[in-house]
Formats: structure tokens, C-alpha cells, sequence
């Protein structure tokens, strides 16, 4: 619980300082008349396509639960992973991660260890094509990010982005495609630091971790995964291609939204508050100002689209919470319950 106290601390003072610097010169008032003259059709849109990916994200979480457990129900996934971001934007330290394997577990007949580690693969196909749409964007002629030191900046920051992905999935799927023998050189080296019962926990742990992650052992599942993670993406890319054009906001592009989409997804990887705000923000104006847009626009998109996209999923995560039988305490404590679960496994 320490942990999640300071968490939540350094996050709520992030929060405060990114919406600090986000509204610091930009008239509140000069907003609501942005958001009032938007285009409601084109907002809904952007809403109902970024709605959408978290059916996409349980089709495919299907894929990649398909090598240990291949007859998950697409009600119970689709639940899982709207619980999983209402948590995260209701309750601070990312809970929703665990919340979401917790929720699965529950749900269907599931080794809860392989459930967290398809989260893990999930996450490093994100990063992979996040990472991959970062630097091609960035690298294209004729993007507008100059030739000054935060040019180089960005430019360097996004190669470094890609070779770290690239070498975290590379170690992830040697692991992977020698499940056995990295289970082994683990149990070694933990007997080496850790207490005889708590490497036989960690050891547990990796056991069902390396298990869940079959999607980077088997060729085709991972070519499947890696095509599904695109598709997400690319949509979540239109959503907000949609919300840009509500506010008139037409020179990033469809390749700026790519751009735009990638930079949040990084951003609101830091700790923060509650449904990222601030962070979300921060990284809106800072995607937006490579194309000079101004402080109003940019606030009057990121504010709206930031509300409106959040209020679906929360509000869906929440009913499915009811649905299954869970209750908030549970995902209030679902860190917890899942470390529990890993170790009577």
C-alpha cells in the first residue's frame, strides 16, 4: 500500500503541474466557445471509433490467450478490458492491469499467472508499433519538426524508442521460445539471492508468466497478434484523425494523428492521477505544437476528446464489474489478489 500511496502522490502532482503548463495561457472561456462550434458528428465519431478498439483489444486478447487457453468467450474478454480502463480511470497506479487478469480469471476457467503474462505481450506489441509508427512518422519528408535541438531531440528519443522495444521483444522471445531452460536459469539465479521460499515464488511466477506468453513462441499467433495490435492502433489513429477535424484542426493529417496517437500512448505510460489527466493534455499540446496549432485549439480538442472518450468505457467497465459479481473493493485491491492468486498457483 506504501507503494501505491507514493504513486498516487507523484501522480496527482504531475497531474497539477502538466495541467498547469497545458492551461497556462489559454482562456477558459475562449474553450467553451471552441468546444461549443466543433462538429458534433465528427466527435462522435472520433467516440464511437475509440469505443470500438476496446472491441478490437478483445478480439484480440483471444489471440493471445489462444496458446494456453483457447476457448475464452468474447463476452468475458470485452468486460475485462472496459473493467480494466474504467479502474484505470477511476483508481490511481494503473490498477486496471491487474484489475482486467483479475476480472478474466474470475470470469473463465484461467491460470491467472497466464493471464498476466498475455497482458505483458500485449503491452510489448504495443510498444513495438508504437515504437515503429513514432519513428516512421517522424522519418518521412516533410514532417515539420526542423532542423533545432528539440528536432534532434524527438528524432533521437524515437530511434532510442525503437531499439528498445526491439531488444526488450527479442530477449521476451528468447525467453519465450526456450521456456524451459530460462525457467531453469531463473530458479539458479534467484537460490543465489532470495531465501529458499521466496525463489520458489518468484519461480512460480515466471513459470506462468513464460507460459502466458505462447504468442511470441508461435509463428503464426504471432503474426496474428502483431497484425491485430496494428488494427487497433490504425483505429485509434482515425478516432482521433475525427477528433481533429471536429475543431478544424487539419494540418497534422491523418500521419499527424499516427504521430499524435504514438506520443500519448507513451506519455500516459508515466505515473498521474486518474484517467491521465493532465498527461493526456500535455501530450496533446506537445504532439499539436510541431504543427504550430494554437493553444486553443489544441486545449479545446484534447479537453473534449479526453471527456468524451473516457465516459463509454468507464461507464461499461463499471456494469461489467455488476455483471460478473465482482465488486469495487475487489479491484481496489486486485494488485493484491493477483499476487495471492500467482502464489497458491
Amino acid at each position: 500500500m506504501r507503494g501505491h500511496a507514493w504513486k498516487t502522490t507523484v501522480g496527482l502532482l504531475l497531474t497539477v503541474l502538466l495541467l498547469w503548463w497545458v492551461l497556462r495561457d489559454v482562456s477558459v472561456a475562449e474553450v467553451w466557445a471552441r468546444v461549443r462550434e466543433s462538429d458534433p458528428w465528427l466527435l462522435t465519431g472520433a467516440v464511437v471509433a475509440a469505443t470500438f478498439s476496446f472491441v478490437l483489444r478483445a478480439w484480440r486478447w483471444k489471440v493471445l490467450l489462444e496458446p494456453s487457453h483457447p476457448h475464452t468467450r468474447f463476452d468475458t474478454r470485452f468486460g475485462s478490458v472496459c473493467i480494466g480502463f474504467a479502474v484505470n480511470n477511476l483508481l490511481p497506479a494503473r490498477l486496471g492491469e491487474f484489475a482486467r487478469a483479475y476480472a478474466l480469471s474470475r470470469t473463465e476457467d484461467l491460470n491467472l499467472g497466464a493471464s498476466v503474462a498475455s497482458l505483458v505481450a500485449e503491452r510489448v506489441f504495443d510498444g513495438l508499433v508504437l515504437a515503429f509508427f513514432l519513428f516512421a512518422t517522424i522519418s518521412l519528408p516533410g514532417f515539420p519538426l526542423g532542423d533545432g535541438s528539440t528536432a534532434v531531440l524527438l528524432r533521437r528519443t524515437a530511434n532510442f524508442g525503437a531499439v528498445a522495444f526491439a531488444v526488450a521483444f527479442f530477449l521476451l522471445w528468447l525467453a519465450a521460445r526456450n521456456a524451459d531452460r530460462s525457467e531453469q536459469l531463473f530458479e539458479r539465479l534467484s537460490g543465489r539471492f532470495l531465501s529458499p521460499s521466496l525463489s520458489r515464488r518468484a519461480t512460480r511466477i515466471v513459470a506462468g508468466f513464460l507460459a502466458g506468453l505462447g504468442s511470441l513462441r508461435h509463428t503464426p499467433t504471432f503474426v496474428r497478434a502483431l497484425a491485430w495490435s496494428v488494427v487497433v492502433w490504425v483505429n485509434l489513429a482515425v478516432s482521433i484523425w475525427l477528433g481533429l477535424l471536429a475543431f478544424g484542426i487539419t494540418a497534422p493529417g491523418f500521419t499527424g494523428a499516427i504521430f499524435l496517437q504514438s506520443v500519448i500512448a507513451f506519455a500516459v505510460a508515466a505515473p498521474s492521477s486518474p484517467g491521465f489527466f493532465g498527461v493526456f493534455e500535455a501530450a496533446t499540446r506537445l504532439g499539436l505544437g510541431v504543427w504550430d496549432v494554437p493553444a486553443t485549439e489544441m486545449v479545446s480538442f484534447a479537453t473534449s476528446y479526453h471527456i468524451l472518450t473516457f465516459i463509454p468505457v468507464t461507464i461499461m467497465g463499471l456494469w461489467y464489474i455488476r455483471r460478473f459479481g465482482l465488486s469495487w473493493s475487489e479491484m481496489g485491491h486486485s494488485e493484491e489478489l493477483v499476487e495471492a492468486a500467482v502464489d497458491d498457483e
